[in-house]
């Protein structure tokens, strides 16, 4: 055990400046430094003294008159503890390769030692060390000689130092090459022609940047191909999920062992259910169907047998399986004095809530039933690696408006195509999955150009329209991007028209951010966080936020009172054409939901579509038939607007709702706007979120608007709110709320006997 209390590590290694009291390390890579080197560490320590100006320390409770009973402490001071030893715990699973993280806490005379993974944690009750001193460096000693996957280290990521080859590999590959393309959109000139193979600028220096902070550990990772392994080198992710129970996803710029070429890889804790699909087998399948705009499968495959443990000890711990009611909370505590929450899924994704399932999906014919019981409140997560051969940029850095319309309608296409040839639903159109390739492409006159064109990315949550049933127990989609209807009903199927409203929210978010407008930056700021990162608490579950239900219904961009959003470009057409459409659509929709609950009927059958998609399913308008606005000839942009009568949508609602429910006229809206003259070259301003901005959160269950999102910046853990650094979860869009109780304070756990 070291000392590391004193100096935090180096920003790049954590932007937080974290410093745990104290740590566990091999012998060979004790600090002395008194730094807590986090891509060393075996197991955090962190020392409190029992009470603090009276207040008791200690995070959790334990159960009077049971054997093993733990519940998560509610005072404000306890939870704001809890989620200083959950920040730890999520770093160690960031820097290092794990499987699980052990945390030992001292309160005193007291201590307990904690096992966490990526679907919740496991805690002991607490005892007296000095009293019961020999279990307790029997303990000690039994970790002493564990081994590294014993405490929790990957077998299968291979920690690189530098005297290795591998290391040095990496080094050198990280140096630029005058081979090297630069990326941006242009014209090249015959010299700047690659001959055979080359890699772009921005990879090279993302690979750069993984590597050049050398307290960030560089691991040789097996990648699963078929029934061999390949491997790849990795360094610092370029990006990280936040939050600790999820999928906890990391991308990384990998440099591949023997090719020497750069890929993608994508390293997650997926899903483990029986009838979720692989991302890479989704991949496959498209890329055999030569779906355009895809990212390129190499390899891809299960980690071993590495599955989270915290559901399995959930279960042994509550023998006797429950059924809960459709309203009732599956997160009370058990008879067995054990507590467990609803896990908190990382990447920035709300999930499918308990009430849309009920019991288990049965298997299919042949198969037996999943080990898993449908009233375990924790997902269970199977660790998974993916490598495409496409690095590409995020949408952050597209050039200009055109551009950013251009690269969604690429995704578009990629979405229709993925639909009409495999029938399958991308389920998780947002911001984060919509990326930038370029391509070098040989133009008409035998020029040479690079172009930004979309890929549309993460295809994990992807299900085929003809599987009805549902197949694991949460919604999955991502908040600030879900379209109004599926945000106001968790019974509501995901349709064409969810997916197109995504896209159209996608642009709308960038074109805010990024591009100049009539607004000033605060007030952009406040928009994005009331349009896309609020939302409604009615009725005991999550709702569509006040903003994005009240812009869909009237069909006009309100920023802040009467002010309405403004590029003066052609970027004010096509988004007001495309808001007509959904509110043309939502309006439809809403009227149907509305008779079936007035009669009574049964839920909607999601195999039989809605008037609005059976009616446009074989509607294919082809690019001729919009005029030079980008508006059908056959609607009146009068009409669109004109509000809903009292006996039902209006025959131009009817019409217009139409275009939302197929690919085929948002495809030609966003085709004719990019041929459009008179777009300006210089439209894009930089972030309009100023860096200073801070929102104004209220966690108040009756309030109709519960803000879920923070910014990324973590100076907002040390928010007087009193939850933060607790508040992990709430530093994305709510992701796996529970669907009949309160805004959640932080990340969900399940406690049992170690």
């Amino acid at each position: 055990m070291a000392y590391c209390g004193d100096r935090p590590d180096p920003s790049a290694c954590d932007d937080d400046g974290q410093k745990p009291d104290a740590a566990f390390y091999r012998m060979a890579v004790a600090p002395n430094d008194e730094k807590p080197h986090w891509g060393d560490q075996l197991i955090a320590c962190e020392f409190k003294v029992a009470k603090s100006s009276g207040a008791i320390q200690d995070p959790f409770e334990d159960v009077p008159n049971t054997v093993d009973g733990v519940l998560p402490s509610a005072s404000e001071h306890r939870k704001k503890n809890r989620g200083q030893i959950i920040t730890y715990a999520e770093l160690l699973f960031a820097v290092q390769q794990r499987i699980a993280v052990f945390t030992l806490l001292v309160l005193g005379r007291q201590c307990r030692f904690i096992r966490w993974d990526r679907s919740g944690l496991v805690v002991t009750r607490s005892f007296d060390y000095y009293k019961k001193w020999k279990f307790f460096v029997d303990v000690l000693w039994r970790i002493s000689q564990s081994s590294d996957k014993r405490l929790g280290l990957d077998p299968t990521a291979h920690r690189l130092f530098p005297g290795d080859p591998d290391y040095r590999s990496m080094t050198e590959a990280a140096k630029s090459s005058t081979s090297d393309v630069d990326y941006k959109e242009r014209y090249l000139r015959d010299n700047e022609v690659p001959q055979g193979s080359f890699v772009f600028a921005y990879v090279r220096k993302a690979f750069e940047d993984s590597v050049k902070d050398t307290r960030w550990p560089r691991y040789r990772v097996e990648v699963p191909d078929g029934k061999q392994t390949r491997s790849f080198l990795i360094g610092k992710p370029r990006f990280c999920a936040k939050g600790l129970a999820g999928r906890g996803t990391r991308g990384y710029v990998a440099l591949e062992c023997g090719t020497g070429r750069f890929v993608w890889l994508k390293d997650a804790w997926r899903a483990h259910y029986l009838l979720v699909d692989r991302e890479g087998d989704i991949l496959e399948r498209l890329n055999a169907a030569k779906v355009l705009r895809v990212p390129t499968l190499v390899c891809h495959g299960d980690i071993q047998d590495q599955v989270t443990y915290t559901p399995q000890r959930w279960e042994e711990k509550n023998p006797n399986p429950q059924s809960f009611p459709a309203d009732s909370n599956p997160a009370a505590p058990s008879s067995s004095g054990s507590q467990a929450g609803p896990s908190s899924s990382s990447s920035q994704k709300r999930k499918r809530g308990a009430n849309d399932d009920g019991d288990d999906v049965p298997p299919p014919k042949g198969l037996h039933r999943p080990s898993f019981r449908s009233d375990c409140p924790l997902r269970r997560h199977k660790h998974y690696r993916l490598v495409v051969e496409e690095v590409a940029l995020p949408l952050s850095d597209f050039q200009f408006g055109r551009q950013l319309v251009s690269i969604v309608r690429d995704c578009v296409v990629a979405h229709y195509q993925a639909y009409d040839k495999l029938s399958l639903l991308h389920r998780d159109v947002s911001g984060g999955n919509v990326l930038i390739y370029p391509r070098i492409s040989k133009m008409q006159d035998g020029r040479y150009r690079i172009v930004f064109t979309g890929l549309l990315a993460d295809w994990e949550m992807a299900k085929s329209i003809n599987v009805t049933d549902p197949r694991q127990p949460e919604r999955t989609g991502t908040w600030q991007y879900m379209s109004a209807a599926l945000l106001s009903r968790n019974d509501k199927q995901v349709e064409v028209s969810d997916e197109l409203e995504s896209f159209f929210y996608v642009m709308l978010y960038h074109a805010v951010r990024y591009l100049r407008s009539a607004c000033a930056a605060n007030t952009i700021a406040n928009y994005l966080d009331e349009f896309f990162d609020q939302y409604g608490w009615d009725d005991g579950r999550y709702v569509c936020g006040n903003k994005k239900l009240a812009t869909i219904m009237s069909g006009c961009f309100h920023v802040v009172d009467t002010t309405t959003l403004k590029f003066d470009s052609h970027m004010d057409s096509v988004l007001a054409v495309l808001l007509s459409w959904f509110k043309a659509h939502h309006t439809v929709w809403r009227y149907e939901v509305d008779l079936e609950e007035k009669a009574a009927q049964p839920a909607h059958d999601p195999s039989t579509p809605r008037s609005p998609v059976s009616t446009a399913a074989d509607l294919v308008v082809p690019i001729s038939d919009f005029d030079e606005a980008g508006l059908p000839p056959s609607v009146e942009v009068a009409h669109m607007f004109t509000p809903t009568k009292t006996d039902g949508p209006s025959e131009a609602d009817r019409n217009t709702a139409l275009f939302a429910s197929t690919h085929g006229p948002m495809v030609s809206v966003l085709g004719a706007a990019e041929r459009r003259l008179g777009w300006p070259t210089d439209d894009k301003v930089g972030d309009r979120i100023p860096a200073t901005w801070r929102p104004d959160r209220r966690y108040d269950q009756g309030s109709t608007n519960v803000s879920a999102l923070g910014t990324s910046n973590k100076k907002r853990r040390t928010n007087p709110g009193g939850s933060l650094p607790l508040s992990l979860a709430l530093q994305r869009p709510p992701k796996t709320p529970p669907p009949r109780s309160p805004p959640p304070a932080g990340p969900s756990t399940s406690f049992a006997r170690m």
